[in-house]
């Protein structure tokens, strides 16, 4: 088999420290390999033999799983609702260990006060995709009806390392990587942990948060974090070599010496004055690549949304993609922006020019992101199973049949592989 190399999707970054889990992540393939995860399953498909090579399914999970997967060189890390996290063998689908939330406390986090699954009473414990680096992966929890907490696992067993407290349940977010720091987002919080799991200060003023959550997907590149509220301003921050900002106040005791007073630490704040609110969907809202940093937006007043490609050095506008309609579904994949609406498919360039679109019928609508494979096809899934586009006839046609279901939080999700 040969080695290739494969980068992240939208939900990741691109380039720099946020991404070196993946960006240099060899995988050993034989055929082109599309790998899907929904409703408490995940599955590997063989688009070259139209085939699937395996599958995984969590029995507890079936009803749903918005989550995502992350991946080494030889293993897939898939976390579900119920509260566990699997890691699979890559080419066999075998579970190669299972970590289950365990009791901290006096508070069972996977089971609930009266003794009921989470996930049995409708609330997820997991909601998010781990971060991988190195012999830990790290995850964050929404609770599933008790105390959020923030995780460090040893790939190798699966047994935890850290567990700490954390300030919110609403992390929907993957944890990110940089200057060997692990970045969380929690709801108004922007926490900074070491490797092991310990967290850390930025070197300011503590105490002092965001006014609007940070629901923005953050991103990297090695030294500047770029994350965004739901209010719809953006920010990118660049870090010392220690991970500490670079203002020009080092008062730790200084109340003004915080994210909000101190506004010496940004590169840029960022706000479009026509598109002024974060735009959020089931896949990602950001993606970084090269110098640019792409964010998903919309109105105040009305559904018209747009995709805005930011120089990420600047923060100026460079191009602005809109849409009359919710944008429900994009991200990078090769070297394309895809993505979708409820009526069409859409390709952009990286400068944000569109390249094609083509139409969505009620049979072959979308219930994933879009890949583009090697040779230009796009690759999605739908009810009807593993889905592609003829680029010339513009019409959709299944290449593998597999009889999926649309949930209610369309969230399912696949990543391909070439050989």
């Amino acid at each position: 088999m040969k080695k290739l190399l494969v980068s992240l999707t939208a939900l990741f970054a691109f380039f720099g420290c946020q991404n070196k889990q993946t960006q240099d992540t060899v995988v050993n393939v034989s055929n082109q390999t599309v790998v899907f995860s929904s409703s408490g399953k995940v599955v590997n498909f063989d688009l070259d033999n139209k085939k699937v090579v395996w599958e995984y399914t969590s029995a507890q999970d079936e009803g749903a799983n918005r989550n995502k997967f992350t991946f080494d060189e030889n293993t897939l890390y898939m976390p579900f609702e119920s509260g566990k996290l699997v890691a699979l063998d890559f080419l066999t689908g075998k579970e190669k260990w299972v970590f289950t939330a365990p009791q901290t406390g006096v508070m069972d986090m996977a089971v609930g006060d009266e003794g009921s699954n989470a996930a049995d009473r409708g609330e997820p414990y997991f909601m998010s995709q781990p971060l991988q680096y190195q012999d830990k992966v790290y995850m964050v929890s929404i609770g599933g009806g008790n105390d959020p907490y923030f995780y460090v696992i040893n790939k190798t067993d699966g047994s935890e390392y850290k567990i700490e407290g954390i300030e919110t349940k609403y992390n929907l977010s993957q944890p990110v990587l940089c200057q060997e720091m692990v970045f969380v987002n929690s709801g108004i919080y922007l926490n900074k942990y070491s490797l092991k799991g310990t967290g850390t200060s930025y070197g300011m003023y503590d105490g002092i948060t965001f006014d609007s959550p940070l629901y923005a997907q953050m991103r990297s590149d090695g030294e500047t974090l770029y994350f965004g509220e739901e209010d719809g301003m953006f920010y990118a921050i660049p870090f010392n070599e220690n991970a500490d900002v670079k203002g020009d106040n080092d008062d730790i005791m200084d109340p003004k010496n915080n994210f909000k007073d101190n506004l010496s630490i940004y590169k840029w704040r960022y706000q479009s004055k026509e598109y002024s609110r974060l735009a959020t969907n089931a896949d990602s809202n950001t993606a970084l690549y090269g110098k640019t940093y792409v964010v998903q937006v919309r109105k105040s007043d009305s559904d018209a949304q747009a995709l805005i490609g930011l120089n990420a050095k600047t923060g100026e506008e460079q191009w602005s993609y809109g849409s009359t309609e919710e944008i429900v579904n994009w991200h990078k994949s090769g070297e394309h922006l895809i993505g979708y609406t409820m009526t069409m498919v859409f390709v952009l360039d990286f400068q944000g020019k569109e390249l094609a679109t083509y139409p969505i019928t009620e049979e072959f609508k979308p219930l994933t992101n879009i890949e583009e494979t090697k040779d230009g096809q796009l690759v999605f899934l739908t009810t009807r199973g593993v889905t592609t586009i003829d680029k010339t006839s513009k019409q959709a046609k299944v290449l593998i049949a597999y009889e999926t279901k649309e949930e209610y939080h369309n969230t399912a999700y696949i990543k391909y592989f070439k050989n």
